[in-house]
């Protein structure tokens, strides 16, 4: 079997188009000389040449690799080395490790959010001369900001071999100092006072009212037990409409922003995954992903924690390794992504980022984190309003409350916005009174589609007033989803009796025997 692990320079030279003289030197910089007998390494955490250099030169002058892994990462650890060892050159190894790494995250964070949304190299000024701090990359979508502190510093060789106060060293200049460098400028933004200037001297404008700021604490290299280092060492503060930080590497950016590349999808995610910090335990931040992609990341409120085992990672290395190296399989991991779009709600959540207007984002965030059966339920509902409003011209509404003190009404109607808007968000308003709610929605629907046409959002705590009491005494109560879609089918069938071959009600062009009868 040996051979199947052997190889020689002209083999990759054919494979990568370039010379077998050059590929030999390359290869021999990871060979390990004959005379090396890795002396040094006498405990777990001690430096192993082998880490560095896996190649075997076999007498027949071919290399052989018994795991292909460690020459992966031999390539990719040991260059640092190599060039960390060049004194002179060490300020620039600095300088451009932390280019790469704010362009990197800038680069990727642009497939998601558009590149005019992602601003890099931003400087926080109280006056004209006065620099609060930077930050290196600012996302502002809508009413939702994102600042991202990255860091290139590497685990030390004493932090790998266990030392705690080494260890506590390389987290506060790799994480700490990221995060109190977050705040400081999340502080600055919700101030209004400062003035923000980006690398290319163009000024960066602010939403009038910054609903959340996210804080994201990045570092160039995988680091080994980052989440748990994150529960335990991370010292943090609670700022109003700033959110808890959330640590990662470069590797979890790019696996995150492969996967959710839109808006509305990537910060659902982001707000749930740093609300559910303490509740959550993972070994990596993929692991957590993976969750997500596949079963919509949500923890009840009743669960003090979960644990999560890597297993939960598999989609979302298969869909990497089709999207990356061309492998077969599923290129999205069936779940949250599969299910979803192709439903009325999942166009709901399309328009809502096609045009990020802060009535609408924290809907469509609620959407996104709602069950697959919800989602399909209520579908069904809005595509049902729609084509009552197709047959009689009429306005048509389902109001759905839920428990966790939210609801939305659905407004279908063909009538101008400025007249059906103003009386939506009239009964949103009485709608939210009469169920004591600190959040509800309305969204005026188009019979064709059904599109969104506009939105009303209203978010601002229950309190009790004689008017409204007044005004609210003869509504009914909301009934849950279940109900009020079989409400909404009962109701429909009683408005015009129709024979098991006529055009199904619900218009789609179907007979009502093969359609809605059952």
């Amino acid at each position: 079997m040996l051979p199947l692990f052997s190889f020689t320079a002209n083999d990759i030279a054919v494979k990568a188009n370039l010379s077998a003289d050059l590929i030999e030197r390359i290869l021999g910089a990871f060979e390990l000389p004959s005379t090396e007998h890795n002396a040094g390494f006498n405990a777990l955490y001690d430096f192993n040449v082998i880490t560095a250099t896996p190649l075997l030169r076999m007498p027949s002058g071919e290399f052989l690799a018994l795991q292909f892994y460690s020459l992966a990462e031999a390539i990719y650890e040991a260059p640092f080395y190599w060039m960390g060892q060049d004194k002179l050159y060490q300020p620039t190894l600095t300088k451009n490790r932390g280019d790469f790494t704010e362009n990197f995250i800038a680069d990727r964070l642009g497939l998601v959010f558009g590149a005019d949304h992602v601003h890099r190299n931003v400087d926080v000024f109280e006056t004209k001369a006065a620099k609060v701090s930077d930050i290196d990359v600012l996302v502002v979508w809508g009413n939702r900001v994102v600042i991202v502190q990255a860091k290139s510093k590497r685990l030390s060789q004493e932090s790998r071999k266990g030392n705690d106060r080494v260890i506590r060293d390389d987290f506060m200049k790799a994480v700490q100092m990221a995060y109190d460098q977050g705040t400081v400028c999340a502080k600055s933004l919700l101030g209004k006072l400062h003035k923000l200037r980006a690398a290319d001297g163009h000024v960066v404008a602010l939403p009038n009212d910054i609903k959340e700021i996210y804080i994201f604490c990045v570092v160039s290299d995988h680091y080994p037990a980052l989440s748990f280092q994150a529960r335990q060492f991370l010292k943090t503060e609670s700022i109003d409409r700033v959110q808890a930080p959330l640590v990662m590497d470069v590797f979890a950016v790019d696996a995150l922003t492969e996967m959710l590349q839109s808006p509305l999808q990537f910060l659902s995610y982001v707000n749930r995954r740093v609300n559910h910090a303490e509740q959550l335990i993972a070994s990596q931040e993929l692991t957590i992903l993976g969750y997500h992609l596949t079963q919509n990341l949500w923890v009840q409120p009743d669960i003090n924690v979960m644990h999560l085992d890597d297993n939960f990672s598999a989609g979302l290395d298969i869909a990497m390794a089709v999207r990356r190296a061309g492998m077969q399989g599923a290129a999205t991991p069936d779940g949250v992504l599969t299910r979803f779009k192709a439903t009325t709600v999942g166009r709901v959540v399309k328009e809502i980022e096609a045009r990020p207007d802060p009535a609408t984002i924290d809907l469509g965030f609620l959407l996104l984190a709602m069950s697959e059966q919800t989602i399909n339920d209520i579908s069904c509902a809005v595509e049902k309003l729609a084509a009552r409003t197709r047959a009689d011209g009429q306005v048509h509404d389902a109001t759905f409350a839920f428990k966790e003190g939210f609801g939305i009404t659905f407004h279908c109607t063909d009538e101008p916005v400025h007249v059906a808007g103003s009386r939506l968000e009239s009964y949103c308003r009485l709608r939210k009174y009469r169920e004591k709610s600190g959040k509800w929605f309305g969204l005026g629907m188009s019979s064709s589609g059904p599109d969104v046409k506009f939105g009303v959002s209203l978010i601002f705590p229950w309190i009790q007033d004689e008017n409204m009491d007044e005004k609210t005494k003869g509504m009914q109560a909301a009934m849950p989803i279940n109900r009020a879609l079989d409400a909404l089918m009962l109701e429909q069938n009683r408005v015009k009796k129709v024979g098991r071959n006529d055009p199904c009600l619900c218009g789609s062009g179907r007979k009502y025997k093969k359609c809605c009868l059952n």
